[in-house]
């Protein structure tokens, strides 16, 4: 986990000109949940798939590896939020 949050700070200071970032984790019974938001420059989220850079795909990778769901949502216009659980 530690290298997942680590990869979403490096891109919010190398992409999202952020004045914030805030992270959030919880811990319950059946899960870790870790959301990482910043007051960034947003991206089109849909275009991932065809364009993912190896800071992303090493982040889908460890994701996959703890057994959890990544949930990336941004838009150009908006901040930019990414979620993801383990269980």
């Amino acid at each position: 986990m530690y290298r997942i949050f680590q990869e979403c700070i490096n891109n919010v200071i190398k992409h999202a000109r952020a004045t914030r970032l805030y992270i959030s984790l919880i811990q319950s019974k059946e899960n870790i949940e870790a959301t990482i938001e910043d007051n960034g420059v947003g991206f089109d989220a849909r275009k991932l798939n065809n364009k993912a850079g190896i800071g992303l795909e090493n982040i889908k990778s460890r994701v996959n590896f703890l057994k959890g769901n990544l949930d990336i949502s941004s838009d150009p216009e908006e901040e930019h939020s990414s979620l993801f659980k383990s269980q």
